[in-house]
């Protein structure tokens, strides 16, 4: 029997197919964040971040692209992406399922995402990380971004985001 190559595909969701994301979202949350932030904020920024109204307002009424990783046909990974003010635009979330990271598929989705903000004529790509989440930054720091600034933001029900706002400079 040969051995193919995964065939890697990425592409972006139609509105009727967010709810891929958000079971992606639910399958990496509770291990991405269980050290991070509490069980009740993982399901109250679950609720809030991945309801298909959240997600559908976001497509149709801001411009955000949900993107969908696959391999072999099967869905690993999403990105979501889009204009955020002036000439910079916004990572707002990346994520791949936890059996298929560490194989640099988060890095090629991240230079997936990189390639489109500069074909939209982006400056910059920010996004935001939780302070805590130390993985996860030094990863977005090996990639080339860097601290730009910090914001704690009440996002309400009690819970608070404590985020680094990490910069990547599009020109280069």
């Amino acid at each position: 029997m040969m051995n193919h190559p995964a065939e890697l595909d990425i592409r972006q969701l139609a509105v009727d197919e967010l709810p891929l994301a958000e079971e992606i979202a639910r399958q990496v949350w509770p291990s991405a964040y269980r050290d991070v932030i509490t069980p009740e904020q993982i399901e109250y920024m679950l609720q809030w971040m991945y309801s298909l109204e959240t997600m559908s307002r976001e497509v149709t009424e801001q411009n955000i692209v949900y993107d969908l990783l696959s391999i072999d046909g099967v869905p690993v990974g999403f990105a979501s992406y889009g204009p955020y003010e002036n000439s910079t635009a916004k990572l707002h979330k990346l994520y791949i399922l936890p059996e298929y990271q560490h194989r640099g598929l988060g890095t090629k989705l991240m230079r997936h995402v990189v390639d489109e903000a500069k074909k939209g004529n982006f400056k910059e790509l920010i996004l935001n990380v939780n302070k805590q989440n130390t993985q996860a930054v030094n990863a977005y720091i090996k990639f080339g971004f860097h601290k730009k600034r910090e914001t704690v933001d009440d996002i309400g029900n009690g819970f608070v985001m404590d985020d680094y706002i990490m910069a990547y400079d599009l020109s280069v």
